[in-house]
């Protein structure tokens, strides 16, 4: 088989990705995912991440390098196995919109500035 794009990583960049590309029919695309697809019920739920993280089916469980910083601990460094990545097993988690976190904030504090 051939393919004009082959994505590899089928986290929410990868998909996001292909979404995009395999918008238009004069392009082919294959997405490729190490992991299996996202069935587990706890990836689901905003609770899930107690079983999602540390599992194999569903994380890499990868380990930073030991740091002195942390009196030579290594600590977890979940990244997600299946399909949608790292994004899959967060617990349903995300950051706040950050620029309009710091217009709020400049609002509130403008003596500051």
């Amino acid at each position: 088989m051939e393919f004009d794009y082959v994505i590899v990583g089928a986290g929410s960049a990868g998909c996001a990705i292909a979404n995009r590309l395999s918008a238009r029919s004069d392009i082919s695309v294959a997405l490729l995912e190490a992991g299996g697809e996202d069935r587990s019920p706890w990836i689901h739920i905003p609770v899930g991440y107690f079983k999602t993280m540390g599992n194999p089916k569903t994380d890499w469980c990868y380990k930073t390098e030991a740091d002195p910083g942390l009196n030579g601990r290594a600590i977890n460094w979940p990244r997600g196995k299946v399909l949608g990545g790292s994004s899959s097993i967060n617990g349903l988690l995300y950051p706040p919109d950050l620029p309009l976190l710091g217009i709020a904030f400049a609002l509130r504090h403008e003596a500051l500035w």
